[in-house]
């Protein structure tokens, strides 16, 4: 990885402060306490009280698919997804 030298220096010195020997230590500390982090704000969603509950709701009375969702769903069942449109 190629950094310019206040990058690299301030790598340098914040790896020394916080007790380790090398930046590649410090960056693989970085990466381990804050991907974690990164990847559930990306992977998951909070809903209010009201949003869950139209969100059930839809799941337990589902609209009749239109045509055009009917396309789409043929669409990538010839991408190799499979879709069951008759839901």
């Amino acid at each position: 990885m190629q950094w310019d030298e206040e990058t690299y220096v301030l790598a340098e010195r914040a790896a020394r402060a916080s007790g380790l020997t090398s930046i590649k230590a410090y960056v693989t500390q970085l990466v381990k306490q804050h991907a974690p982090e990164v990847l559930e704000a990306y992977s998951s969603m909070q809903l209010t009280n009201a949003q869950f509950d139209a969100f059930c709701e839809a799941c337990d009375n589902p609209p009749t698919p239109t045509d055009k969702l009917r396309k789409a769903a043929q669409a990538l069942d010839q991408e190799g997804l499979v879709l069951n449109a008759d839901r």
